[in-house]
């Protein structure tokens, strides 16, 4: 596949990506929810959105809070592809009814 390189400011001025902040070259963000049931239903469907993608990205699930970061590993950086992921995303958890907190967002090792 053929990647589209974008810098953290491009990512970021791309519409429909309030929800993101990028942090050490990855975009994460942070979403709340009201229960553990909600966060694993948004992680079920992120799961779907980044296989239909091929497209996976890092996710961080724990009470009340998911944590979802991406980048593209081939190119070690922000795609075009990231933009489309993170899109996804917020929409998804707008339609579970979560609210991303992105003041919240800080880096993690997700290993």
């Amino acid at each position: 596949m053929a990647y589209v390189v974008v810098s953290g400011d491009e990512f970021l001025s791309a519409s429909g990506l309030g929800d993101w902040r990028v942090v050490a070259g990855q975009a994460h963000a942070l979403f709340r929810t009201r229960d553990f049931a909600t966060g694993l239903r948004l992680v079920a469907e992120i799961g779907r959105i980044a296989e239909a993608a091929d497209h996976h990205p890092d996710v961080n699930l724990r009470y009340g809070v998911v944590e979802v970061r991406v980048s593209t590993h081939d190119t070690q950086s922000l795609t075009t592809v990231d933009i489309a992921l993170a899109r996804a995303i917020s929409a998804a958890a707008r339609d579970l009814g979560v609210k991303a907190e992105p003041s919240s967002v800080r880096a993690w090792d997700g290993r």
